[in-house]
């Protein structure tokens, strides 16, 4: 797989230009986007093995560690995609990959933008059962929605897979891209912008929710990135004529993309995970306070999916002095928390 710019290359941007089409060669700006954007994976990835090593930690656990994992796979999937379909890389030479349909309806598609989007559409349902409802996001419901997001995009797959490829995509090979029929494109993107619409209906309905932590950013931030990312892929999709073929277009895209999925991720997992390595004991005594302060334990027990005499258990013996007219800055024995927090933050 060469970035240089060979003869066949100089040719491929001949017939283009030819075709009245002005096509931007593939690259070392195109090696250095996925360089940088898989390097960003690979942190996440040794990231992901150390929260799933410690996954019984409560302040991870209530960010349910495993479905974050699931995420950090569609996030993968989706990168895959958008370099084998946007115009990153040569086509021609592997059989699957000039073949289109799995890349994109698969790894772009299904496995990687719907499933990620999905994700960040549960979790703020799931947070709407808890707070809102009063109700624990488990069991029967819990089942039920995964199993309902998770049918809708194989059903997706499947059925795109059975059409013709003049009605989804197919390999041009003059050009060595995928092309998109518009009509399949105009699906593809009323199912992103109807899970944005259903984040933003959830979002609203949260928003004077009181939270112990963060999810109030965890959930205002998934609404602005799938925002931007479906505002993005709109334009690129539909309005910029044959988008891999710019440079800049085709580099947007999956810096948006993947830096959006990226910041989505750490919104969840910074705090718990940054608490868990420096400041394991205090932060969980601090973590538990708060609970106790805005009597909050039965909402996270519900998230934890822990039964009340495990808690209870573990409040009592972490000996934490309370305050009920505290702030979430009260002292925690010697320790007082939200000192060593402003400091580590640089606030």
């Amino acid at each position: 797989m060469s970035f240089a710019f060979t003869p066949e290359e100089q040719s491929r941007v001949e017939v283009a230009a030819f075709l009245g089409i002005h096509l931007d060669p593939i690259g070392y700006v195109d090696l250095s986007t996925i360089i940088v954007l898989g390097t960003m994976y690979f942190v996440e990835f040794i990231a992901l093995c150390y929260q799933l090593r410690n996954r019984d930690y409560l302040p991870l656990r209530v960010k349910n560690v495993p479905v974050m994992c699931s995420l950090y796979v569609g996030g993968v999937s989706w990168l895959l995609g958008d370099i084998f379909t946007s115009g990153l890389v040569h086509l021609g030479h592997s059989a699957v990959l000039s073949s289109c349909k799995f890349t994109v309806i698969w790894l772009r598609i299904c496995i990687g933008a719907y499933y990620v989007t999905s994700i960040f559409a549960l979790r703020c349902y799931s947070l709407y059962y808890v707070f809102c409802k009063g109700k624990a996001f488990k069991g029967r419901i819990m089942l039920v929605s995964l199993g309902v997001a998770g049918l809708s995009i194989v059903a997706f797959g499947v059925i795109s897979m059975f059409l013709p490829t003049r009605m989804t995509v197919e390999y041009e090979e003059i050009l060595d891209m995928c092309n998109y029929n518009r009509t399949y494109v105009l699906c593809v993107l009323v199912v992103i912008w109807t899970i944005w619409a259903y984040t933003a209906v959830m979002s609203w309905k949260m928003r004077k929710i009181p939270f112990c932590f963060n999810e109030r950013v965890e959930i205002f931030t998934s609404f602005g990135i799938l925002l931007v990312v479906s505002l993005l892929n709109s334009v690129c999709l539909l309005v910029i004529s044959i988008y891999p073929a710019s440079l800049g277009w085709r580099t947007a895209l999956l810096y948006t993309n993947h830096v959006g999925a990226s910041v989505g991720y750490w919104v969840v997992m910074w705090e718990p995970t940054y608490a868990c390595l420096f400041h394991r004991d205090e932060y969980l005594q601090y973590w538990i306070n708060i609970l106790k302060e805005d009597q909050m334990e039965r909402e996270y027990e519900y998230s934890t999916n822990m039964n009340t005499d495990t808690t209870l258990n573990l409040i009592e013996h972490l000996d934490i002095p309370f305050k009920p007219n505290s702030t979430h800055g009260s002292t925690l024995g010697s320790t007082n928390i939200s000192d060593i927090y402003t400091a580590d933050h640089g606030n």
